[in-house]
This record gives structure tokens, sequence and C-alpha cells, in this order.
């Protein structure tokens, strides 16, 4: 395991603790490493994890200024699974932000990019951010039809699907069958 992929271990472990500030400094040495190296794909990883941390530490600038240079990078590189992890990332930053509009934007388009890559689960979690965020603005119908897009995507034999599928049933079960 290289030097770097020790501190970035050490970054997640501390964000997993809540040790945010320790988490900061962890992929602050990762991202000067991989800039050294010239490690563009490294570089963004390290980009994304910053901006991730600095919202958590109410750096809302900070955490934008990450996550779009993350996502120029991604973007170069083309590498799509980055650029849908940023995304997701950028929506949840511009959520505290109270950039809702934007939110639902990065959501949608990350899910977009996760549903052709065929990553159903990432998709899901997309999805069930954007359910998240219109059940705050109360769209309960936005919100219902987010998350019944996220379980679409799911394998069919999935039980997770299942599950979730008649989880969605059980409102309408109470509320009886018109006569």
């Amino acid at each position: 395991m290289t030097e770097s992929e020790k501190l970035h271990k050490k970054g997640i472990e501390a964000f997993q603790v809540g040790d945010y500030e320790e988490a900061k400094t962890h992929f602050e040495a990762v991202l000067a490493a991989a800039q050294a190296a010239n490690d563009r794909k490294k570089e963004a990883e390290a980009l994304n994890d910053l901006g991730v941390v600095r919202k958590e530490l109410d750096d809302i600038k900070g955490a934008f200024e990450a996550l779009n240079s993350a996502l120029d990078i991604y973007t170069e590189l083309e590498d799509a699974k980055g650029e849908g992890i940023t995304l997701g990332n950028l929506g949840k930053v511009e959520e505290a932000a109270g950039k809702y509009e934007e939110a639902i934007e990065s959501y949608i388009e990350a899910a977009a990019i996760f549903e052709e890559l065929q990553d159903a689960e990432m998709a899901m979690y997309c999805w069930q951010a954007l359910s998240r965020l219109k059940m705050h603005r109360k769209d309960w119908l936005g919100a219902i039809a987010a998350y019944e897009e996220g379980i679409a995507h799911l394998p069919d034999r999935s039980i997770k699907k299942k599950f979730l599928q008649k989880l969605l049933q059980l409102p309408f079960k109470f509320m009886g069958s018109p006569s």
C-alpha cells in the first residue's frame, strides 16, 4: 500500500467516525501527493472526498470548489462513474445551500449516468436522495415518483426491489379499496 493510499484510508476512517478535521487533513495530503505525481484520477478522488468533508464542516463554498474541480477532471478523463459520484455529492451540497433546483438536476443527472452504466444500486441512491429532497419540499407525488423510479431500475429478482415495492404499497392498503 502506497503512502497516498494509507493517507486516503486514514481519511476515510476519520470521516466514518465523524472526525472531519482529521479527514480533511488526510484528504488534503492525498490531493497534494496526487498533484505532485500528476495523477489526475487520484486528484479527482481527493477533491471529491474533500468536497464531502468540507460540506460536513459547513464550508459550503469550499465544498463547491472541490466538487466542481473534481467534476471537471472526471469529465476530462471521461470517467462516467466518477462524474456520477461527484454529481450526487454536488447535489447534497446544493441541497445544503438551499439551491434545490440545482440539486434536483444534479441528482437526476447522476442517476442517468448510473443507469447508463447499469449500476442500479448507485442510481437508486440518487433517486432516493431526490425523493428525500422532494419530501422535504412537500412535493409528495414527486417524492413517490422519484422513489419508484429508483426501485424500477433494480434487478427484477432483487429482494431489495420486492421489499421496497411492498413498502410502497402499504399506505394504499390502509386507505382501503374503492367501492
